[in-house]
C-alpha cells in the first residue's frame, strides 16, 4: 500500500524542517539562516536536512516554489472575481480593485508571513540571482505577472504598453522596498519618529494602495496610448 506522505513515519520530522525553514526565511531571508539554526528550530540532527531535501538550496526552492504558486492563485482568483463582477455589470475592471488585488498578495491578516516570504524571494532574486530563483520566477511568477499587466492595461486605457510596463515593475519595487523596511531596521519609523511604521499592516494596506493607484491614474508621459489586446 503507498501512503500520503503525511503518512510515512518519517513525514513528522520533515514537516518540522519545512515549517521552521518558513519562519526562518521569512524572519532572516535566505542568506540570514544557516542549516545549524534550521535544525535547532525544526527540533531535529543538522544531517536531517541535507537527508530529506539534499541541501538548503533545494529546502528553499521547496518552500518558495510553494509560497509563489499560493501568492498567485490568491492573485488570480482575486482578478478572476473582479472581472467577473466588471463583465457582469457591462464595464471595465475598476483600477482600484484591481491594485488592491495586487497588495493583498503581499499584505494580508490571514497570511502574514506569505508576504514577507514573496518579497525575500523578489529581493534575493533581484540582488542574488540563483538557478533556483530563475527557476520561480519564471515558471511561477512571469505568466502571472503578464495576465495582470494585461489587466491593468484595460483599465488604465490612457496608458500606452509601455507605460504600464513601468508602472508595474515600479509597483513591485515599491512594495519589496516597504516591506524590506520590516526585515531590516525600521529606518521608516525611525526618520518618522514613529508616525509611519509599516509593521501596522492597515496602515501599509490603506497607503500602499493610494499611492499606487494615483500612480497608475496619472497621465502617461506623452506617447499615445495603443489599443489593450
Amino acid at each position: 500500500m503507498c501512503l500520503n506522505p503525511a503518512e510515512r513515519p518519517d513525514a513528522a520530522p520533515r514537516s518540522a524542517i519545512r515549517a521552521a525553514a518558513e519562519a526562518l526565511f521569512a524572519e532572516n531571508g535566505i542568506d540570514g539562516v544557516t542549516t545549524r539554526t534550521l535544525a535547532e528550530r525544526a527540533g531535529v540532527n543538522t544531517a536531517a536536512v541535507n537527508y530529506y531535501f539534499g541541501s538548503k538550496d533545494n529546502l528553499a526552492l521547496e518552500v518558495f516554489r510553494d509560497v509563489a504558486r499560493r501568492s498567485v492563485r490568491r492573485r488570480l482568483d482575486n482578478l478572476a472575481r473582479i472581472e467577473a463582477r466588471a463583465r457582469a455589470e457591462g464595464r471595465a475592471a475598476d483600477l482600484a480593485e484591481l491594485v488592491e488585488a495586487f497588495v493583498d498578495a503581499y499584505v494580508n491578516e490571514d497570511s502574514p508571513r506569505s508576504g514577507l516570504l514573496l518579497a525575500h524571494l523578489v529581493l534575493r532574486h533581484r540582488v542574488r540571482p540563483t538557478a533556483w530563483t530563475r527557476a520561480i520566477v519564471r515558471e511561477e511568477l512571469d505568466g502571472f505577472a503578464l495576465r495582470f499587466i494585461a489587466a491593468l492595461r484595460r483599465a488604465a486605457p490612457h496608458l500606452d504598453a509601455r507605460e504600464v510596463h513601468w508602472r508595474y515593475h515600479l509597483m513591485v519595487g515599491a512594495m519589496i522596498m516597504i516591506l524590506s523596511d520590516q526585515m531590516a531596521d525600521g529606518r521608516m519609523k525611525r526618520l518618522s519618529e514613529g508616525l509611519c511604521d509599516p509593521a501596522d499592516r492597515a496602515q501599509l494596506r490603506r497607503q500602499l494602495i493610494g499611492f499606487l493607484v494615483a500612480a497608475f491614474g496619472a497621465p502617461g508621459n506623452g506617447a499615445r496610448p495603443e489599443p489593450a489586446p
